[in-house]
């Protein structure tokens, strides 16, 4: 789970999407980077119609964070109903030379059943695969006969050999042992007071103040970032930096698409039509956001790593459910500590750039944005915008 959510983070600087026109700074700031001269980040505009959040907007924001909170118990006793959530083992058996064998992949333990959409861990089953379970009582153990469909395509292995499975009949022996409740928390004092204490909030006033700020800034950032990082001009990209950057987008790409048949960057790169210039070019926007942030956080005299070791805890409580040395153990301190600290500063700076914001009455003139590939996005997505889509937790 905290891959899945780090790798989140690791997309985000770039998706924000943010802007304004601005006269450029006399300086140039050097960062790890590379070196940046940046346009003038205070006083950019933002439009009233664009950065207004509404009543309904901010009751989703609260009810998504409220679920997101959810938690489970299971509960010992009882029977099976057509909204249960079932917690169970099962062990599948086909037969082979007149005799009922286990086979690969028929197995597994503390599976979770929703009865109500006939899934498995999300998951479609074969037909009478869920339904088998209706009216049983937590404690039972019994097998049901049923057929793999006549058109499925998976295999097996039995014996060493090869099994095809579709039209078989296979009898699954169920043990059921327990039903699992989901309980989602009321938004209360004692909530805000458990969950947000790092934001120093105690009152559900407060909390409803502090996600109506977060959705507005996130809006005033999603009008402005793109366009004022357009006006920043790179002074030098720092070739060691591009270059490891680049490296650790390929090996994210592959790991997630290899599924799909990619084995290298070279054939991503051909699915989406883009040439290795493009891919380059990508990778030098990626890394100049990045360095965006850098600069205005060093222009605004704020030491990555001292808020690092500060706040670095707390934010990774908050945002990944665990602490730094949790993380590190799964993740490495590196990759843990450069993660945090860039989305920290990216925070940090997204307050100063929208607490200096001109307002104007109506909505942003509408202009063309060009589309961006799917490589594009991927690689972008070595970055972290997860401060931004996490900030209602």
């Amino acid at each position: 789970m905290y891959k899945k959510i780090l790798a989140v983070a690791l997309s985000a600087t770039m998706a924000l999407g943010l802007v304004g026109c601005g006269s450029t700074t006399s300086g140039t700031v050097k960062t790890d980077l590379g070196s940046i001269k940046l346009a003038e980040y205070k006083g950019l505009t933002a439009y009233e119609d664009d950065i207004k959040v509404t009543d309904s907007e901010l009751q989703q924001t609260i009810d998504q964070d409220l679920s997101s909170h959810k938690t489970t118990e299971k509960i010992k006793k009882g029977s099976v109903k057509k909204d249960s959530s079932v917690v169970f083992n099962y062990t599948g058996k086909i037969e082979s030379k007149g005799k009922k064998v286990a086979f690969d992949g028929g197995s597994a333990t503390d599976q979770v059943a929703d009865m109500s959409a006939k899934t498995v861990g999300g998951s479609k089953m074969i037909d009478g695969f869920v339904d088998a379970l209706k009216g049983h009582k937590v404690g039972d153990t019994f097998t049901k006969k049923l057929n793999f469909p006549s058109n499925y395509t998976g295999t097996t292995t039995v014996n060493s050999k090869k099994v095809k499975l579709a039209g078989k009949s296979v009898w699954f022996t169920y043990k059921i042992t327990a039903l699992q409740k989901t309980n989602t928390p009321e938004l209360n004092d004692e909530f805000v007071k458990k969950n947000y204490s790092s934001d120093k909030l105690t009152t559900v006033k407060a909390y409803k103040e502090y996600q109506k700020k977060e959705l507005k800034y996130n809006k005033i950032m999603n009008g402005l970032w793109q366009d004022y990082v357009a006006d920043c001009k790179v002074s030098e990209y720092n070739k060691e930096q591009l270059t490891q950057y680049e490296s650790q987008a390929e090996s994210q790409i592959v790991a997630q698409y290899s599924s799909y048949g990619i084995k290298d960057i070279k054939t991503y790169l051909e699915a989406c039509s883009m040439s290795e210039s493009d891919w380059h070019k990508q990778s030098k926007e990626a890394i100049k956001s990045r360095m965006v942030i850098y600069a205005i956080a060093k222009e605004e005299g704020l030491d990555g790593d001292k808020i690092y070791k500060s706040e670095g805890d707390a934010y990774a409580k908050k945002y990944y459910g665990a602490d730094v040395k949790t993380l590190a153990k799964n993740y490495g301190e590196s990759t843990v500590k450069d993660t945090l600290k860039l989305n920290i500063l990216l925070m940090k700076v997204r307050d100063i750039i929208c607490e200096n914001v001109k307002t104007k009455k109506g909505s942003a003139p509408t202009t063309t944005v060009e589309t961006t590939t799917a490589a594009s996005t991927t690689a972008a997505s070595t970055e972290t915008t997860k401060a931004a889509e996490t900030t209602t937790k």
